[in-house]
């Protein structure tokens, strides 16, 4: 009589995810945008240190120091000449949030939705994956591309200066700034987060991460431009990372960094919270 096997089934659990694979993903999702930043922090940084030679003969700080342009640049200082305060200018002031920031906004925001929509979140949370740790990975790929960006603007900046005979650069305070900068990142990658815990389509989350970004600039262009405006700066996370005055006048309120930080937790966390009670859409 012929005998039948019966297959044996193991027992044993699923090997659960080691190392960090959703953040390696994700960074490896955010490779072009992050290329993006590196090149335009080398290619501002070191045009300012070609064309600062010329520039050093034109009296620059009563154009600079205006009401107007410190409205568009977010910076007003009381001198404008120095190739470092040209750097906190064109580097370090708003337009280091609205782009490098911009460009972190609209990582963190797309990030968890464009998994949705390629359904790599299904064949994730499948496995022995929480959503929380889901979740920290994104926010933790989110921070390491700030880290890079970060790291390549003092790189640029190390450039620019090689191009000036004397550029008078304090390095600690050059640290100091960036890090300012990044306590900016930290809060523009919790508010991008926070969009990408509800909304399904990356772009869209992406999109209006970077809207609230440009918000920002606006109000704080604003600001800057009458005292009539002046209460939009107390409200603006711009006037909590003065990256470009502490760059130049070596001093700077040691509580506003922080701020941010705090706001850019908050703004994690609510995500994290809406992310772990919502319903994902079925692929």
């Amino acid at each position: 009589m012929a005998t039948v096997s019966v297959p044996q089934y193991s027992s044993k659990a699923r090997k659960r995810f080691s190392g960090l694979p959703v953040t390696v993903h994700a960074l490896n999702n955010a490779k072009t945008l992050i290329s993006a930043g590196a090149f335009y922090a080398l290619f501002l940084a070191i045009v300012v240190g070609l064309i600062y030679p010329t520039l050093a003969n034109i009296n620059l700080s009563a154009y600079l120091t205006s009401n107007t342009v410190a409205g568009l640049v977010g910076v007003k200082l009381a001198h404008a000449n120095s190739f470092i305060a040209l750097i906190a200018i064109e580097l370090y002031g708003s337009f280091y949030g609205l782009l490098f920031g911009g460009i972190i906004a609209y990582i963190a925001g797309a990030a968890l939705p464009a998994t949705i929509e390629n359904g790599t979140i299904d064949l994730a949370l499948a496995r022995p994956v929480s959503r929380t740790r889901y979740y920290l990975e994104m926010w933790l790929a989110a921070l390491l591309a700030s880290l890079i960006t970060s790291v390549i603007t003092v790189l640029a900046v190390w450039l620019s200066s090689l191009f000036i005979k004397n550029p008078n650069i304090d390095w600690s305070w050059l640290v100091t700034t960036q890090l300012i900068e990044f306590a900016l990142f930290v809060f523009l990658v919790g508010v991008g987060l926070l969009f990408g815990s509800f909304i399904n389509a990356s772009r869209a989350a992406g999109g209006t991460a970077v809207g609230i970004v440009g918000l920002i600039y606006i109000t704080n262009a604003i600001g800057l431009l009458s005292n009539n405006f002046s209460w939009l700066l107390k409200i603006n996370p711009f006037y909590y990372a003065q990256g470009a005055q502490a760059l130049v006048q070596h001093q700077f309120t040691s509580w506003h960094p922080w701020v941010l930080v705090a706001a850019g937790l908050i703004c994690t966390l609510t995500g994290l919270f809406i992310f772990n009670r919502r319903d994902l859409p079925t692929t």
